[in-house]
């Protein structure tokens, strides 16, 4: 299983990754904690599964080269690069925020996956809510995966 997450924050990522790897047998994980990362992984390869964080960065925070810009529709990017590639990696989306912002609107997390795929055609399955202290995001992403 070849699986990338798209995450800028150390400690969501690693809790994704620990998550994929008790569920899956030695996952091949790919880490891309900003844009540039992102879609240079997407060129680079397809996956099995991607997780996609909505907010990312820019790029990587380069010591002494001033922070990088962060986008909170950066996720929004990384799945129309997907789309510009006529790719069908399945995506699952990742947020800590209730609402998530398409082409300028907010859309409730439960809307958001359908109208992702409306706008760009991505294989989006589902938006889901990440809460480190709640164990409701492990259930639903276990569902999710369970139908791919």
């Amino acid at each position: 299983m070849n699986i990338l997450i798209v995450e800028d924050d150390s400690f969501k990522a690693k809790s994704l990754k620990d998550f994929l790897s008790s569920t899956y047998s030695k996952p091949t994980i790919r880490i891309a904690p900003s844009l540039v990362d992102a879609i240079e992984a997407v060129t680079d390869s397809t996956y099995d599964l991607i997780l996609v964080d909505m907010a990312i960065p820019s790029h990587p925070a380069v010591s002494g080269e001033g922070s990088p810009l962060s986008f909170l529709s950066g996720g929004l990017d990384v799945l129309l690069e997907l789309s510009s590639l006529e790719r069908d990696d399945p995506c699952i989306v990742v947020t800590q925020y209730p609402e998530i912002q398409i082409g300028g609107k907010l859309f409730a997390i439960k809307d958001a996956a359908a109208r992702i795929r409306s706008y760009l055609g991505c294989d989006v399955k589902e938006c889901i809510m990440y809460n480190e202290d709640s164990k409701d995001w492990k259930e639903e992403m276990a569902r999710v995966i369970s139908t791919l």
